[in-house]
């Protein structure tokens, strides 16, 4: 049964706090790298911290709409020259590892002197361990950042078929079924998507564990 890890705004503040103090016991880097889209907003709170001014994104895809297992691809990939940089690459999630292999892979091909690599999470799931972590679920989970409250409900709503039941109701729904505890304001949001018409529905990125 799959089961959600949810966090706050606070929670992710905190979080690039203490993983910014374990990068600066070892690892001073002149260039932060956020990958597209869950590793913006650490990428950005970790830059105040380390005080670091040179932030670049690159977008890799690997889960779509319909969540599968295939080969992560870089789509935005960097214009700019990094011969002698010290490279930090920052990311929410290591889920199979495969996109922060590419980003690096690719950084290294830009000219990069030392590059490290740093998350919020790291699942044991994943090919790959980052240089840097706070968390390590030995389970698998569905984590939900607070950037992605209302994406991730409208995957579950759309998982369920739970379309045109009370808000209250989907939210206890969510709450018993996958420990995804949301406030009525994100889930009537949603579910308002719905009553104003013609939209598509389709089968979200979220599934059960294999």
């Amino acid at each position: 049964m799959l089961k959600c890890v949810v966090y706050s705004w606070s929670d992710i503040y905190q979080m690039c706090e203490k993983l910014s103090d374990k990068i600066k016991e070892s690892f001073h880097p002149d260039v932060i790298i956020a990958i597209a889209r869950g590793g913006w907003i650490p990428a950005r709170i970790i830059c105040d911290f380390l005080d670091i001014k040179d932030l670049y994104s690159v977008k890799a895809e690997h889960w779509g709409r319909v969540a599968t297992r295939d080969k992560a691809k870089l789509v935005q990939r960097l214009n700019v020259d990094l011969t002698g940089k010290d490279i930090l690459i920052v990311d929410d999630v290591t889920d199979t590892g495969e996109t922060v292999i590419l980003v690096k892979e690719h950084v290294k091909e830009l000219g990069a002197e030392m590059v490290k690599t740093a998350v919020l999470d790291h699942k044991m799931t994943s090919k790959f361990v980052p240089d840097y972590y706070i968390n390590k679920m030995d389970s698998w989970k569905w984590i939900v950042y607070p950037w992605s409250y209302h994406e991730d409900t409208r995957d579950f709503i759309e998982k369920l078929a739970l379309f045109y039941e009370e808000p209250e109701n989907v939210q206890k729904l969510l709450a018993e079924k996958y420990d995804f505890n949301v406030g009525l304001d994100v889930i009537r949001n949603v579910l308002r998507e719905y009553e104003v018409g013609g939209k598509n529905i389709e089968i979200g990125r979220i599934k059960e564990a294999d």
